[in-house]
């Protein structure tokens, strides 16, 4: 079969499996997939069920737009999820044996976080709820469509309306501006569906889980005005009857509790300065302990791609016997499935199920059985089953900084793998994608960096080409072994991609994650520079004359720091970027405390601008474009608008590329028809560039 090149006009062909769920009797695993709707110009998820041996699937909805976040009762017998099917998010039902379908929940405004109770009597979710309020509850004669324009209206009411504020973070990117009303935690008996409300706070919860004899439930929560829920809260407890909030976490930043089997431990993951760690504490409160501290890399996965539909946060996982913890980590540009002694002694931190791959979630029978969803370089995210007993652990050791990266000390695939879904096997059947080769460089202080260069789809021997060098946003995140629809798309047209991990990334070690804060713009800009020298002398087909570089949100901010700062590239793209650090702090969604972080606490105006491109924007000389989307309350639109006016005003060559009803996240889940003009702008800048050059 002849194989095309890849198109911009994939992405609607695209399929997204994701969030996979073990049935407690470990025959069955239910996950999320999610298509593209032309019509609508959006995104349909519906639930999948498929027998752990692969050998039969079958869709479980097929109504509504948003079916997610699926929770097996205890028995397994039922499956509590989230549909969008009436009256906006509720908690619905659904018996997998007998297709039977009940809406649980029908609470004013939504539910989201939901759990069972261990007796399956009660689901636990959060609800929003005003000040001095209870949870509001539809009224009983009310339809579906008279509560969805009754809601509407009041929502064009409060948009329409002043706002007041008196709390530090009162926006977030993708969601807009907060509403007068906390997350709380509601009680729904699962057969009258009556609700009851167990926290009552001015203060928002998260996270709820359950001990695993019912009496408590823990939870997140930010009730400190320094605190932003991206970079964890406090751990408290309430007895799930109601009572009294006892606090069991306070010196530490919580997120993502989980209890042990026995009831007896809580593991919870800490974030530290962007870097995250595992840590134990008793049930019933007390020290906690750090199980991690003596691992090579941080706790979580922060994989940079475009083909990540949402990013489920993953709770770390128990055996059976209380023993370990299972979590995923990061590592040079794989993300694993790490296990850990819970109390801290015997044997070391063991990657158990790897591959050059990125796991983005799993689920755990407590025994051998993992349900992981996964992409690989050639293919989009996959849904499988893996024994972790048909594997080949090993045990994570450090690296020196300064020792090259050897791509076989990544594990291997377990051969033993089944895979339940088919998702975008017909149409990585038809294309012709390239795969990326690894390299490692020396770069400042003699450490080793970690590249990728992804070829043209057709190089032809003695051919130069020219090249996109990309840089990935975070700055906490990497690039890694994962499918990445814009670089194939790029590779298709006849450039070759070439991208880094500098220091800042994640995947690497503390000491590597940290280097880059308070040094923006400084040895993380040499190790970009220096991947892309190495890459040019490596690889004959590239030609060194033709480079443009792109990034976005760091990697924006890297563009426009590069621009104002040499002159080597024949063009530039810069999206969602910073250019002004001094008013970054006080209108981006996550500001004070991402640059509290990142700039080590000296954050006076002083040290922001000498830290802002556009303090250097009077010697940009390269052709910029400058893409934003307008809804970006990450780095707000105003960042580009700065860089752009002030480029503008004095002469340069530069255009702004303005994406309506569109947030920071654009480029994972924006509206198809948005991704789409985004990537046909980005390929004709480059084109022209490319074109002018060979004039």
């Amino acid at each position: 079969m002849t194989q095309r090149p890849v198109s911009a006009e994939d992405l609607f062909t695209l399929q997204w499996p994701a969030n996979p769920k073990l049935s407690p009797d470990g025959r069955h695993v239910v996950y999320e997939q999610t298509v593209v709707h032309r019509q609508r110009d959006d995104y349909v998820t519906q639930l999948m069920l498929a027998e752990v041996h692969g050998s039969f699937r079958r869709v479980l909805t097929n109504s509504a737009t948003r079916n997610m976040c699926p929770v097996w009762s205890p028995d397994g017998k039922t499956i509590a999820f989230l549909s969008n099917q009436a009256f906006g998010l509720q908690i619905w039902l659904l018996s997998p044996d007998t297709g039977e379908l009940r809406r649980l929940s029908c609470v004013r405004y939504g539910v989201s976080s939901i759990v069972w109770s261990p007796d399956g009597q009660t689901i636990y979710g959060l609800v929003p709820v005003a000040k001095n309020e209870g949870v509001q509850v539809f009224s009983a004669n009310l339809t579906a469509q008279e509560a969805d324009e009754e809601i509407s209206r009041e929502h064009r009411a409060w948009q329409d309306g002043p706002k007041h504020y008196h709390w530090q973070y009162y926006k977030d990117d993708g969601v807009g501006f907060q509403q007068e009303r906390k997350q709380q935690l509601v009680a729904f008996d699962t057969d009258t569906g009556e609700c009851r409300q167990i926290t009552n706070g001015d203060y928002d919860v998260a996270e709820p889980a359950v001990s695993p004899d019912g009496r408590y439930i823990c939870f997140v929560s930010y009730q400190s005005e320094r605190e932003h829920p991206l970079f964890g809260g406090q751990l408290y407890r309430v007895p799930a009857a109601g009572g009294d909030v006892e606090l069991l976490v306070g010196d530490l930043p919580v997120m993502h509790p989980a209890y042990s089997p026995d009831g007896n431990v809580l593991a919870f993951i800490s974030d530290h300065s962007r870097y995250r760690q595992l840590y134990v504490i008793p049930a019933n409160g007390g020290e906690a302990s750090c199980i991690s501290a003596d691992f090579a890399d941080s706790i979580n996965d922060n994989c940079y791609t475009d083909i990540l539909f949402k990013q489920y946060p993953q709770l770390p996982q128990w055996s059976k016997d209380s023993r370990f913890v299972y979590v995923l980590s990061s590592w040079q540009g794989c993300t694993e499935i790490v296990r850990f002694p819970q109390d801290g002694t015997g044997s070391q931190a063991m990657a158990v199920v790897g591959g050059e791959r990125v796991i983005s979630t799993f689920s755990f029978d407590g025994d051998d059985t993992f349900a992981i969803s996964y992409l690989t370089p050639l293919h989009p995210e996959k849904i499988a089953v893996t024994k972790m007993s048909c594997g080949n652990p090993r045990e994570r050791k450090r690296r020196k900084l300064t020792d090259p990266l050897a791509p076989e000390e990544h594990l291997l695939f377990p051969d033993t793998e089944t895979r339940l879904d088919d998702c975008n096997d017909e149409l990585m059947s038809e294309l012709a994608v390239s795969q990326p080769e690894m390299f490692s460089y020396r770069s400042e202080d003699g450490w080793q960096i970690q590249g990728f260069v992804l070829k043209p789809a057709h190089v032809v021997p003695g051919q130069k080409y020219p090249v996109v060098l990309d840089i990935h946003g975070g700055p906490q995140a990497f690039y890694g072994f994962a499918y990445f629809h814009q670089f194939q798309l790029l590779a298709a047209l006849g450039y070759a991609v070439v991208y880094t991990n500098p220091r800042g990334s994640l995947g690497f070690g503390m000491e590597f994650t940290h280097a880059v804060h308070g040094h923006y713009g400084d040895k993380d800009m040499a190790d970009i520079l220096h991947g892309l020298d190495e890459a040019l002398c490596r690889y004959d087909f590239l030609d060194p004359n033709r480079v443009i570089v792109t990034g976005l949100s760091y990697g924006g901010f890297m563009v426009n720091w590069l621009v104002a700062h040499t002159d080597r590239f024949i063009a530039a793209i810069s999206e969602g970027s910073v250019s002004n650090w001094i008013s970054m702090y006080g209108t981006s969604d996550i500001c004070p405390a991402f640059m509290d972080i990142q700039f080590v606490g000296k954050t006076d105006g002083e040290t922001l601008w000498k830290h802002s491109p556009l303090a250097y924007a009077e010697n940009v000389k390269t052709p910029l474009l400058l893409i934003h989307a307008e809804n970006d309350l990450r780095c707000p639109i105003e960042q580009s608008e700065q860089f752009y006016s002030y480029i503008k005003r004095h002469g340069g060559a530069v255009e702004f590329f303005r994406i309506p009803h569109s947030s920071h996240v654009l480029l994972q889940n924006g509206k198809p028809s948005l991704r789409m003009a985004r990537l046909t702008k980005m390929v004709e800048f480059i084109n022209a560039a490319v074109t002018k050059n060979e004039k």
